[in-house]
C-alpha cells in the first residue's frame, strides 16, 4: 500500500503531453489499482513491432520531452525506471512516460534519491557498482539505452548469455549497445539523435547531458 501511495503522490502532480495521465485510484476486494487512460498501441517495444516504419527519431525526442519536464519539476522528480516498457503509445501514436513506482522527489537540501531497483540493462555503471543512488544522471543513462531500444527494436544486450556477463561487460569492458545498421531505420531524425546516446551513457555521470540539453 505504501508503494502505491508513493506512486500516486508523485503521479497526481504531473500534467504534460508526454506523461500518461493519472485518473484516480480504484479498489476491488481490498486490491488497489491506479487508473490511467488506455494506451491502445501498448508499450514502445510492441508499438515498434506493429509499426516498424514509425518515426523513431520523433518518438525518442518526445520521450526526452517527458523527462525534461520531470527533472526540473519543483522539487525535481527522478523517474528511476526509464525503459521502453515504461513508455506507452495511445491511439495518437505519441509516447507517454508511465510507471512512477520508482519515481521520487529529490530533496534539494540533502540531494537524497533512491537506491537499487529498476531494470538491470538500463542501469548505469555507478548504480550497478552500488556506488550511487538513482539520480537525474541515471535517468539520462537509461534514456541513452532507450535510444538504442527505440532505434534497433531489441532489448539491450540481448546477445549476452546472462545478466552477470552483461554487467561484467558494462563495468569492466565499457560495453554499450552497438548501433545495428541492419535493424536501425534509415531515418535522418533518428540518426541525429543517435549521437546523443553516447553522451547519455557516458561512464562518468558528470559528462552526461541534462535532459534539457538533450533537447
Amino acid at each position: 500500500i505504501q508503494q502505491i501511495q508513493t506512486e500516486a503522490a508523485v503521479w497526481v502532480k504531473l500534467d504534460h503531453p508526454r506523461i500518461l495521465k493519472f485518473l484516480g485510484i480504484y479498489t476491488v476486494d481490498e486490491t488497489i489499482y491506479l487508473v490511467s487512460p488506455f494506451a491502445e498501441n501498448g508499450s514502445l517495444p510492441s508499438y515498434l513491432e506493429n509499426f516498424p516504419q514509425a518515426d523513431r527519431g520523433r518518438l525518442v525526442v518526445e520521450i526526452a520531452e517527458g523527462l525534461a519536464y520531470l527533472h526540473p519539476f519543483e522539487p525535481g522528480i527522478i523517474h528511476g525506471d526509464v525503459k521502453g516498457n515504461n513508455v506507452l503509445i495511445p491511439s495518437d501514436h505519441r509516447p507517454r512516460l508511465c510507471d512512477f513506482g520508482l519515481a521520487r522527489h529529490v530533496d534539494a537540501r540533502t540531494a537524497t534519491s533512491l537506491k537499487g531497483a529498476g531494470s538491470v540493462p538500463w542501469q548505469s555503471p555507478e548504480v550497478l557498482r552500488d556506488e550511487a543512488s538513482k539520480s537525474f544522471q541515471t535517468d539520462v543513462y537509461a534514456f541513452g539505452i532507450t535510444i538504442y531500444e527505440a532505434g534497433c527494436g531489441r532489448i539491450p544486450y540481448f546477445d549476452y548469455p546472462s545478466i552477470g556477463s552483461m554487467i561484467a561487460g558494462v563495468l569492466f569492458a565499457g560495453v554499450r549497445p552497438p548501433m545495428e545498421p541492419a535493424s536501425a531505420p534509415n531515418d535522418i531524425s533518428y540518426s541525429r539523435i543517435w549521437a546523443e546516446a553516447a553522451r547519455c551513457w557516458s561512464d562518468d555521470p558528470a559528462e552526461r547531458p541534462s535532459m534539457v540539453d538533450v533537447l
